[in-house]
């Protein structure tokens, strides 16, 4: 970096000491740049990531002068009249698709760097410290000649934009403007062929140039009228009027003297941090799309888990309908045996409770026949009440997912603003969770889940009451315990009872069993109560964290992105703010040096 440009006119200390404060600015810009180029390259922007390549490799280079405007302008005539000998090739239509770069050399001689790129060297004396670039014609037919030309913008220290006066600031040449105003580009503006109009009309389109640009671009420019083949041919030793009416001399003066060592150093130091801003502009504007799309998920996510707690909550109350009815069917039960053994513990009914068998059938027929039937209805109807609210919650979540979380429309818009590697990756992520979604709401066996939930329940007051596993159907072991119960009570299974001893006996095996029975019955009802609570509540527990686990990789997503994102975000925030401490100390140190080198 530290090349002829940088150094003062004559060597003092006031120059040693410019030389010491540059170096560790220019290394801090380098790290800046590097910083920008890693996130661009963790971002996927490949193209972002190659300019600043090589706007990182130009801060080591001489100052870079960069020529550009519309095809036809004159752009070659310019550079000609410039180096005062025809050195670009000119005509009437589109000849270079190349970009060429004009550096000094002892000899002349062209090599290729690129494949639309050329370097071409000629002992040229002010190419010692400027670097000319030569684009192509924009707006041309070839459309790959604008494309060249934008893609060299960031590297320029400088942009000369070369109009012509028949035709001044066309619409393409104002987007063109804008473009390299995107890039934070100083812009000086060449009018040229001025030859072709009288001093009213060349004032008068000055003005004109002048007003679109504080207008429509926001900026006063630095205008210079010439005629370059006219000034040309005063190099070359037309009549010495050509060159006074070509006024080239006020444009060479600018480029050979007020843009001095030091100006052309500022520009140098400062255009990469330009360029550097406008690609950190484009990574902020990213990110806080993202962050905000994924804010968005996020909220969703929160909706998604609310709407599953409330699910929980309003399945675990509307089943209760169920757990009162079966405990309506059980105090139902209870008042039967009650009412069964009140009538059958009598003497007159003593075969009957000499009988073991005979006092089953006739409980099991008077009692529980067509309770059975009843409660048994009353489950299934239960178990299918859960099966179809799981199903639904299921698909309930899954038309939100689709309708609500990936909007195709909201994708469309965002892609736009986001894009890259994000967008596919939290697509892949949508469509998994729905291919994922929709096999288990499709592989959901009625039958089997209602089959699954009774044998549940069953097992827990099998367990509960030391039933053993054999007993098929919760009707059948509730009608085990209740006819189990009422031999127990009655202890029919012992000795003949005498004739005369039952008239005494009887009314207190009755009401002692009337009490145990309906004590047990009480603990029966518990426990049923318990059992079916607990297995409805592991159920729909059960239904809520599968549809949880099915949408777990889209949360793991939104997760991962947005701490990802957020590290990034804080260290391209850093990255601004030192890129504009930068740029102040840069301001700062040439300012003292451009002083230093006035007093010298």
């Amino acid at each position: 970096m530290l090349t002829k440009m940088d150094k003062p006119n004559a060597p003092n200390a006031g120059g040693q000491i410019v030389d010491e404060q540059l170096r560790p600015l220019i290394e801090s810009e380098k790290l800046l740049l590097k910083q920008l180029h890693e996130l661009a390259i963790a971002g996927g922007h490949t193209e972002d990531a190659r300019r600043l390549s090589d706007i990182l490799a130009g801060v080591d280079e001489l100052f870079l002068l960069v020529i550009v405007g519309e095809f036809n302008a004159g752009k070659s005539s310019f550079i000609n009249a410039l180096f005062g000998h025809k050195t670009r090739v000119e005509g009437p239509v589109p000849v270079d698709d190349r970009i060429t770069i004009m550096r000094y050399g002892e000899q002349t001689e062209d090599q290729t760097i690129s494949a639309f790129v050329t370097e071409s060297r000629a002992p040229i004396e002010f190419l010692r410290d400027i670097a000319i670039v030569d684009t192509p014609g924009t707006n041309s037919v070839i459309r790959q000649h604008q494309e060249i030309t934008e893609d060299f913008i960031p590297r320029a220290d400088l942009v000369l934009f070369i109009t012509s006066i028949d035709r001044p600031l066309t619409e393409s040449e104002r987007q063109f403007l804008s473009y390299i105003q995107h890039w934070g580009k100083k812009i000086v503006i060449v009018l040229n062929k001025i030859d072709t109009k009288d001093d009213a009309e060349i004032a008068e389109v000055t003005q004109f140039v002048d007003d679109k640009c504080r207008e429509l671009l926001g900026f006063k420019p630095l205008i210079f009228p010439v005629a370059a083949k006219l000034a040309l041919s005063a190099k070359l030793g037309s009549h010495p009027r050509d060159w006074s009416r070509s006024r080239f001399e006020a444009l060479e003066d600018y480029i050979f003297h007020t843009l001095s060592e030091g100006e052309r150093l500022r520009l140098k130091l400062l255009s990469p941090l330009d360029s550097a801003n406008t690609v950190a502009d484009k990574l902020s504007a990213e990110y806080g799309s993202k962050l905000e799309l994924l804010a968005d998920d996020s909220t969703k996510i929160a909706r998604i888990e609310d709407q599953l707690q409330t699910a929980r909550t309003e399945m675990q109350s509307n089943f209760q309908k169920f757990i009162l009815q079966v405990d309506g069917h059980v105090i139902e039960l209870r008042d039967r045996g009650i009412d069964f053994l009140d009538r059958h513990m009598r003497v007159r009914h003593l075969n009957l409770l000499r009988s073991e068998s005979q006092f089953r059938e006739a409980f099991e027929r008077e009692v529980l026949a067509a309770w059975q039937r009843e409660l048994d209805q009353t489950l299934n109807e239960s178990v299918d009440w859960l099966v179809r609210n799981n199903m639904r919650l299921w698909n309930d979540t899954l038309e939100y997912f689709n309708t609500q979380v990936r909007k195709t429309e909201y994708d469309s818009q965002v892609v736009g603003r986001v894009g890259g590697q994000f967008v596919y990756e939290r697509e892949e992520v949508h469509a998994r969770i729905r291919r994922e979604a929709e096999a288990r709401v499709s592989s959901l066996d009625h039958r089997e889940e209602c089959r699954r939930v009774i044998n549940s329940a069953l097992g827990a007051l099998q367990q509960s009451f030391g039933l053993g596993a054999g007993a098929v159907g919760l009707g059948y072991v509730l009608a085990t315990i209740f006819t189990t119960v009422a031999l127990d009570v009655t202890g029919i299974a012992a000795a003949t009872v005498l004739f005369a001893a039952s008239f005494f006996i009887l009314p207190y095996k009755r009401r002692r069993a009337t009490e145990e029975f309906r004590a047990k019955t009480e603990a029966l009802r518990g426990e049923l109560r318990r059992a079916f609570e607990t297995e409805s509540n592991r159920e729909i527990d059960r239904a809520v964290d599968n549809v949880r686990g099915a949408l777990e990789p889209y949360t793991r997503f939104v997760r991962g992105e947005r701490a990802k994102i957020e590290e990034r975000s804080s260290i391209l925030v850093n990255t601004r703010e030192r890129l504009l401490v930068l740029k102040r100390e840069i301001e700062s140190v040439v300012a003292a040096d451009s002083k230093a080198s006035m007093r010298s």
